[in-house]
């Protein structure tokens, strides 16, 4: 009797504790994917949208062939396009991968902050190189200077959110949208796949 109760029990328990896995290696692939979508808008918006160069000559002086050396200094662009990726992915982790479930309007607030925030990070970016121009000043004269780079960054996303916002953001929305839907697509498809699986094992 205890026997026949207790026999089937170690053949469904792995099957059914795999699906949480599974669940968790979709999640974070579109957080992966999330994060590449990130860096892509953080490139778009360096090059096509704020028009910066790729980065500092080796006199520590802006490309004479993307930028008047009068402009503000710029950095490397690949700084804030791996801050912006390295935002992404904690954004949608948060606001997107919930424990049984990717949130589509979690997915899609995720991707609309970053490309939000990356006007702010850009221009804190260029700010802190127009400062270490000379070489790293001292840690007093850096913190005083934070204030003005602070408001240089939300002066800067202010004037970009309103001439480019109407564009970018529902682009935004709709990527993340996109992306959202997809990885339940993927979830839904690797569940399915373990119906059969489990019915055999049964």
């Amino acid at each position: 009797m205890t026997n026949a109760t207790s026999a089937p029990l170690p053949s469904i328990t792995p099957l059914a504790g795999t699906k949480p896995v599974l669940r968790r290696i979709v999640v974070l692939f579109t957080a992966l994917v999330a994060g590449a979508a990130g860096c892509l808008i953080a490139y778009w918006t360096w090059r096509m949208v704020l028009k910066l160069p790729l980065g500092l000559d080796a006199n520590l002086r802006l490309a004479s062939t993307v930028a008047a050396p009068s402009e503000a200094p710029a950095m490397h662009w690949w700084v804030p396009v791996a801050i912006a990726g390295g935002i992404a992915v904690l954004l949608w982790t948060i606001l997107a991968a919930h424990a049984r479930r990717i949130s589509l309007v979690g997915g899609s607030a995720a991707i609309v902050l970053v490309s939000i925030l990356i006007f702010p990070v850009a221009a804190i970016c260029v700010e802190i190189a127009g400062i270490t121009d000379n070489g790293w000043p001292s840690i007093f004269e850096f913190v005083g200077a934070m204030p003005r780079v602070l408001v240089e960054a939300v002066k800067v996303t202010f004037v970009n959110l309103i001439y480019c916002g109407l564009i970018t953001v529902p682009a935004a929305a709709l990527i993340g949208l996109l992306l959202a839907a997809f990885g339940r697509m993927m979830v839904w498809i690797v569940e399915r796949a373990r119906v059969p699986a489990d019915g055999e094992a049964d």
